[in-house]
């Protein structure tokens, strides 16, 4: 039932627009498509006016991406409305925050791997990990207090999930049966890269652009 808004780079679209059209669709049903270019001073201002208008903020990129364009997600929770969930590779802080991670090497450098020579578990599984705690968070800050930026390593939500430090006390032993993947259907097509970019600008006053 809520409002989503995907933004993306009107220069840097996401890259799984490029992969199988069905995958796309089910990761992206359902959403509004927002292209800015963030080199543009009026499409700044609208990502902003965007992002302090929302309740849950879903960042997927290094610290100093939104610093280079001037927003500081301690800012924008500091008013208690609005939930920043910041999933990075390996943190927010110190040198970790200039790294790099993609769901396969997150994954193996938080153990989840099976074997010797070690061999992933999963294909790029850090990625749905950390997804499914951002849903949490996401759905808590809902319906609870707000106003937190909420930092979401792959490497550190993967190595959780596998036991280590998280509640379960231990890496899990090689030979865990894992049930077999279940094919999802695709019920609604995604929206076109930047279908809703005009209707958007003109919510938050900006116009079309020439």
């Amino acid at each position: 039932g809520a409002r989503v808004v995907k933004v993306e780079g009107a220069r840097r679209p996401e890259g799984a627009r490029r992969g199988p059209a069905d995958f796309f669709a089910l990761l992206n049903a359902g959403k509004e498509s927002v292209a800015l270019d963030f080199a543009d001073d009026a499409d700044r201002a609208v990502l902003r006016a965007l992002i302090e208008s929302a309740d849950v903020v879903i960042d997927a990129s290094r610290p100093r991406v939104m610093a280079s364009l001037g927003i500081e997600p301690e800012q924008v929770v500091a008013s208690g409305r609005t939930t920043w969930i910041s999933i990075t590779g390996h943190g927010r802080t110190g040198d970790a925050a200039l790294r790099v991670a993609f769901g396969d090497d997150a994954a193996f450098e938080a153990g989840c791997t099976v074997g010797d020579p070690p061999m992933f578990v999963a294909d790029a599984v850090a990625d749905p990990i950390t997804g499914i705690y951002a849903t949490a968070v996401g759905l808590a800050a809902l319906v609870g207090r707000r106003g937190n930026v909420v930092d979401l390593p792959l490497a550190t939500a993967a190595a959780y999930a596998r036991g280590a430090g998280g509640p379960r006390g231990g890496p899990y032993p090689d030979g865990v049966p894992v049930a077999a993947p279940r094919a999802r259907a695709v019920v609604g097509a995604a929206p076109a890269f930047g279908a809703h970019t005009e209707a958007v600008r003109a919510e938050f006053g900006y116009g079309r652009r020439p």
